[in-house]
């Protein structure tokens, strides 16, 4: 079994505690239209790994691991389930730490599966009411509400990921419907706010994509503060 991966960041720093190594695995499902890494999520390209070379090239950094890990990111690291359930089995038995930062658009056996071994899973809700995730994305939320329902009756450890787009999510609707499906959740996660950036906006041109955000300004620290002032009255509790 070997997976498609179509880069390694060997000292990621903001992919989960510590110093990591970061797989970048190609493909995803969603197509949101603020996505900053479109190579990945569907250019295809990328190096085929086995398990085995996975931990291989982790163990060449090993010693600057120890108190970081490995994290699976994309594109959505469980389109490829199948090979990240292989790598997370492989990794475990060398006792390393495992984060899986998804969308949880995906199919829920792959999930169920990993969760007794994955110690974070870093979920990233991209808009809140179901009409907002379909225009942004092109899909619907509630496969990912459910998945985040099921991560959560596990007691997993999860942090919920949020982007801050001006005009977009950062609305008092979005905000409150956000607190509101954190608040249904049996054991209420952590939230980290995200501010929406165009860093990939060259990406896109690159790849002939239309990037439909284009004009949508930047988030600023003042963007933040607001949303976090408006959930912070809902009782939602944040990421230090």
């Amino acid at each position: 079994m070997k997976g498609l991966i179509n880069s390694i960041e060997p000292f990621g720093t903001v992919d989960g505690p510590g110093i990591r190594m970061v797989l970048f695995l190609t493909g995803c499902p969603v197509k949101c239209q603020f996505c900053h890494n479109p190579e990945i999520a569907w250019g295809g390209k990328g190096q085929h790994y086995s398990p085995q070379q996975v931990l291989d090239k982790y163990n060449r950094n090993k010693s600057f691991y120890r108190k970081g890990g490995l994290t699976f990111s994309g594109g959505e690291p469980l389109f490829q389930g199948e090979f990240v359930y292989q790598c997370v089995q492989l990794l475990k038995e060398n006792k390393v730490h495992v984060t899986i930062d998804t969308s949880l658009y995906c199919d829920e056996q792959w999930m169920e599966k990993l969760i007794p071994d994955v110690d974070l899973w870093m979920v990233s809700i991209k808009a809140a009411t179901a009409e907002l995730h379909q225009k942004l994305t092109g899909r619907d939320n509630a496969t990912i509400i459910n998945n985040i329902s099921k991560l959560n009756r596990s007691r997993a450890n999860m942090l919920i990921r949020h982007v801050i787009i001006p005009g977009y999510t950062n609305t008092e609707e979005e905000l409150l419907k956000l607190a509101e499906i954190l608040k249904k959740l049996p054991f209420t996660p952590t939230l980290e706010l995200l501010p929406y950036h165009t860093l990939g906006l060259h990406k896109w041109k690159s790849m002939g994509l239309t990037y439909r955000l284009a004009g949508v300004p930047d988030a600023n620290v003042k963007d933040i503060e607001r949303a976090k002032v408006i959930l912070a009255r809902q009782g939602v509790a944040f990421h230090s």
